[in-house]
């Protein structure tokens, strides 16, 4: 994995979860034209409430995400390799991505929480355990362009 002054096809975000007993330290989000074009509707949508301090956010099914950690010295360490950002794209090939290791849940209802301002973050659970597993903030308006 290694990261991209370029827009790519992957975007590297820093995640966590609220598990006791599972991991998740990052998340890879794929981004096609078509979630693009998708972001771009639902920002649109959510524009008139820009300013609305009463409004927080709102909920969309999403999976275009998926959740990983980094419990061992072979996977890569997202810490360094981010510094201070929260999300980078990256460069990655199909076997790198499989070589992953996932969080031990099963994860379900995934969810991306966009704001009016153009920012959000994915959140997905585990099927059995409710726990949840989220990214940090992206700056949608940002990625999409």
């Amino acid at each position: 994995m290694k990261l991209s002054d370029k827009a790519t096809a992957y975007l590297l975000v820093k995640a966590n979860t609220n598990s006791e007993w599972d991991n998740c330290n990052f998340a890879i989000i794929h981004i096609t034209e078509e979630w693009k074009k998708e972001q771009q509707k639902r920002i649109e949508f959510l524009a008139p409430l820009q300013g609305n301090y009463q409004f927080q956010s709102m909920n969309f099914y999403d999976t275009a995400v998926d959740f990983y950690n980094t419990g061992e010295e072979d996977k890569p360490d997202i810490e360094n390799l981010l510094g201070y950002k929260d999300w980078a794209f990256v460069e990655l090939d199909k076997n790198e991505l499989a070589s992953l290791t996932p969080p031990e849940n099963r994860l379900d209802c995934y969810r991306i929480a966009l704001r009016a301002n153009g920012t959000g973050y994915y959140t997905a659970y585990g099927k059995h355990t409710s726990e949840e597993f989220w990214t940090e903030d992206i700056l949608l308006t940002q990625i999409i362009q």
